[in-house]
């Protein structure tokens, strides 16, 4: 048996692969099942770029049992469960994703500096977060935020990641490559770096690996482990 720890679209896509060649697995999370791509859905051009790797999400969901749990050890695999703490003398997959490096800056840090992260979950549930808005960095999701952003509010772009940061209850202005932007938010993408808190010891697969938001990339790393520990 196969313990798996995360049901965003790794873990899933891993449980349900094996289940097709017959391995039994169990996936743990402690949060709802999908991960970042459910916040996608909420967003219509995040759900249409990204619609492919949302279906697919969404079958493995019709298909694989999720547990809630928290995976606290791997060595054995130690699950927190509303039950208790369950020992399950397995080998585990970590498939917990990645999350985006903190958005530091030089200068001030008032309030309004997000990561893309932070700002696309503001956004999916409804909330504000600026009128004049900076995105800073190179990525794809960049791409999509200013699309999504362009239709009510004033955005700029640099490719810089060196910033600095002027305001006290709100960005004022932010400086870049020697260029003054003036702004009220910035989005600042440093990159992205494997979400696994408790430090886990186990195969790590998916975005916990490709740490980014291209997932072509997650699903090949996926299959990839799949074709390597379980050809047929």
């Amino acid at each position: 048996m196969v313990v798996i720890v995360g049901a965003g679209y790794s873990g899933l896509l891993c449980a349900k692969r094996l289940k097709e060649r017959g391995v039994k697995v169990r996936v743990f999370d402690f949060r709802e099942p999908g991960g970042e791509l459910l916040v996608f859905t909420k967003i219509p051009e995040f759900r249409e770029h990204y619609g492919k790797f949302i279906d697919e999400m969404n079958s493995a969901i019709s298909e694989v049992e999720v547990e809630r749990g928290c995976v606290v050890s791997a060595n054995p695999v130690k699950v927190l469960t509303p039950r208790g703490i369950e020992i399950i003398k397995d080998s585990a997959v970590i498939a917990a994703g990645a999350v985006d490096c903190n958005p530091w800056t030089y200068g001030k840090r008032p309030p309004g500096v997000f990561s893309p992260e932070t700002a696309i979950k503001l956004i999916a549930y409804g909330y504000s977060i600026g009128r004049r808005i900076l995105l800073a960095g190179e990525d794809k999701v960049l791409d999509l935020l200013e699309t999504v952003l362009g239709r009510k509010c004033e955005v700029e772009r640099t490719e810089s990641t060196e910033v600095y940061v002027e305001g006290d209850k709100r960005v004022q202005s932010v400086e870049a490559d020697g260029e003054e932007f003036k702004c009220d938010t910035l989005i600042l993408f440093r990159g992205r770096k494997t979400f696994n808190p408790k430090n886990l010891q186990g195969e790590l697969i998916g975005n916990a690996i490709v740490k980014g938001y291209d997932y072509l990339s997650v699903k090949k790393s996926v299959e990839d482990y799949i074709n390597l520990k379980y050809s047929r």
